[in-house]
């Protein structure tokens, strides 16, 4: 039976209650992770690179179930290194349809550990 609503989902986003502060540790820890038993809508992430300077890398990846209760499939992955560049220093993780899971986390690997805010924007039923 569909599931009628009257405002559409890209009307329903909210603010992740995960968005804030994460100081980097050298092993993946999990930024953002949801999953539900119905389509939903990651609508975006934004986090902010602007505490690295010359010397620190940091790895984000971002990876999305396909079936329930299912392991992760890795669906991006970059690396930044060094101090970003000036106005390019927040990122974006844009929109990305989903039932079973999405799953954002980061690394630093080399640097002293930073602290970056993450902020996320969600539409769940």
């Amino acid at each position: 039976m569909a599931v009628m609503f009257g405002v559409s989902a890209n009307l329903r986003i909210r603010r992740s209650a995960q968005s804030g502060n994460y100081t980097m540790t050298a092993a993946w820890q999990s930024i953002y992770s949801n999953s539900q038993n119905y389509a939903w809508f990651f609508a975006a992430g934004e986090i902010d690179l602007s505490n690295m300077v010359a010397g620190d890398d940091v790895a984000i990846r971002i990876s999305k179930r396909n079936i329930a209760s299912g392991a992760y499939i890795l669906k991006d992955y970059i690396l930044f290194e060094d101090a970003q560049p000036t106005n390019q220093q927040k990122i974006t993780i844009g929109p990305i349809m989903d039932t079973f899971g999405v799953l954002v986390e980061m690394q630093q690997t080399v640097g002293a550990l930073i602290t970056c805010y993450c902020e996320f924007f969600d539409a769940v039923r």
